[in-house]
């Protein structure tokens, strides 16, 4: 655990919405960031990467209010061996919105 152990990139040198992120949770293949706030108010992009692959080839993400709306502003989320989820917060106003991804 030193300085010389740290690895970086910028997520929104992938998409320039990957930004604004509250919590993550991690799989044994990778790491999940939570969507909350981008420049455009509250985000939908939810983005994981892959631990074999850390950079910006190794990054996969989708919005998830392209399937509804209302689906953006989280706080953190879990996973199991079958779904990520996202633990509904505030979308411009508390919102009770839970979601689910395999």
């Amino acid at each position: 655990f030193s300085s010389s152990g740290v690895e970086y990139f910028n997520l929104a040198d992938t998409n320039s919405n990957l930004k604004g992120f509250i919590g993550g949770f991690a799989t044994d293949a990778h790491a999940y960031y939570a969507p909350f706030n981008n420049d455009d108010g509250r985000s939908g992009y939810a983005a994981r990467v892959s631990l074999s692959d850390f950079s910006s080839s190794g990054v996969e993400y989708l919005n998830l209010a392209d399937t509804n709306s209302n689906l953006k502003g989280f706080w953190g989320g879990f996973v199991t061996d079958a779904h990520a989820y996202y633990v509904p917060y505030n979308n411009g106003s508390p919102h009770g919105y839970a979601v689910r991804v395999s």
